[in-house]
Order: C-alpha cells, then structure tokens, then sequence
C-alpha cells in the first residue's frame, strides 16, 4: 500500500509536514529549498545523496540539507513509512535569534542514529497532526530543534540560554494555574516574563521538574479529573478544560491516569 499525506500547521509558521507509506515508489533527483528532518518509522529508505547510495534504517533520523540534490527510493523490498519535517530557514533563523548565536541551517549528519531523537522528532509530528495545545506545539518544536541544532548542527553554545530569575519562572508559573483554561502560547509566557522561550522552557523544567506545556496539562487534568468525580460529564469536561475534542481529553487522561475519562466517572 502506498499512501501519503502533506499538511502545514495553522499554529506553526514555517513548517511543512508529509507522513507517507511507500513500497515501489521512487523518487526523482531533486532538491529542497528548506531543511529536511524525517524519521523512519518501518521498514528503510534508500538515499542517493552527496555521491552516495545510503541506507536509511528503521528508528533512524534521516536529514537532507537545503539545495542538496538526492533521490529517495524502498531500501528494503517492503519499502518504508516515514515522517519528514520541511523547515523554512528564515522561520529557524527567527527561531533561533534569542539565543544571540550564529545558526546555520545545516545538519552534519545524513544518518542519525539517537532514539531521544527520534522519539522526539516522532512526538513533534505526531502532536501536529493530532489536536494539541498551541504550547505544546511551541515547546516541543523549541527542544527538538535545540537537540538537533547542538548535537549535530552549528549552535554550539547554547548554556547561554539556561538562566532566568527565579521570580519569572514563578510568574509563568503563577500565570498558567490562573489562565488554564486558556490556549497559552509561549509568546504569551515571554512576554509576562521578558525572556527567552528558550530561557523560560529551561528555567521552568530546571525550577519544577516539567516543561511549561508538560505543567500546563498537568493542570488541566487534574480539573478534569476533579470535574468528573463530580458527575460532569466527558463531553462538558472536555470543552471546560480547552482540550479540542474527546479524543486529545481522552488521550491525555489515559496517559496521566491510566483508564479513560468514561471508566473514571463509572
């Protein structure tokens, strides 16, 4: 079965998305303007790129730099599914100006082989295809491109970015228990605390143990929670904590509480 399926983010500017199954299908040389990051979820592609015919495995991050010619064709007789992210480089360029570092927008490597990688880069994908919070996004997007930019990239000194005041940390803090029920932004949380969202991701995990997206449904469960022991029901739960549909509420609630909402309210 050959499928495939490409979609921007509404959220978040300056990425394009492709989630596709391939078993026969190869591709023709061509080239990206953007960077390309992908992930390989089965099965393995073939790459031919920089001279080189390259096998890209199973559970392996594969990233083809801007302009760079290459093919992609099935490196196993059972083809391969996969994730690409297609970033915009002035859209990472923006992204990473506050961290007053020089970025250039390649990645050393061709094949990455770093499951925290992967696994982020799969989360990321996934949370933009699925219904997810705006901050959830944000961060997640943030860290992820951090990781990539520093351990295979041109962003070497990025311990620069990791202070921030205690008192703004508690701030962000104090803001998302008070705005909930709200979609928060990081721009939001920036702007209340006159620092970095690379600063303020940081400072928060180091201050509280979680990211501010991870605290922010953190809360929202636990009023969710509270709501349904007192007899609301899934669907009014659900639109009173701002989870966009029963499926992101039962999703979360399942993975916090390990059964879904309408066993708990039974």
């Amino acid at each position: 079965m050959e499928k495939s399926k490409i979609w921007k983010d509404k959220s978040v500017e300056g990425v394009e998305l492709l989630s596709a199954q391939y078993t026969k299908f190869e591709f023709a040389k061509h080239w990206h303007d953007e960077l390309a990051i992908g992930v390989i979820e089965e099965g393995a592609e073939g790459i031919l790129y920089g001279g080189q015919k390259l096998i890209v495995p199973k559970h392996h991050v594969v990233a083809i730099n801007p302009s760079e010619v290459h093919t992609g064709f099935p490196g196993v007789p059972s083809g391969w599914r996969y994730r690409m992210f297609y970033f915009d480089l002035a859209f990472l360029q923006r992204l990473f100006d506050n961290m007053s570092v020089y970025l250039a927008p390649v990645v050393n490597r061709t094949i990455i082989d770093d499951n925290r990688l992967f696994l982020g880069l799969l989360q990321l994908h996934q949370a933009m295809e699925q219904a997810s919070f705006t901050l959830t996004k944000e961060s997640l997007l943030l860290m992820t491109l951090e990781k990539v930019f520093t351990q295979y990239g041109s962003v070497t000194n990025p311990e620069n970015t990791a202070f921030i005041d205690t008192h703004s940390v508690f701030r962000a803090r104090d803001y998302l228990f008070d705005n909930w029920q709200e979609n928060i932004s990081l721009n939001d949380l920036e702007c209340l605390t006159d620092s970095t969202r690379f600063q303020l991701i940081k400072g928060f995990n180091s201050a509280f143990g979680l990211t501010p997206h991870q605290f922010l449904l953190q809360i929202k469960i636990q009023k969710a929670k509270l709501l349904l022991a007192k007899g609301m029901t899934c669907v009014d739960t659900a639109l009173t904590c701002g989870f966009y549909d029963q499926s992101h509420f039962s999703r979360n609630f399942k993975r916090a509480y390990g059964v879904s909402p309408s066993n708990y309210r039974c």
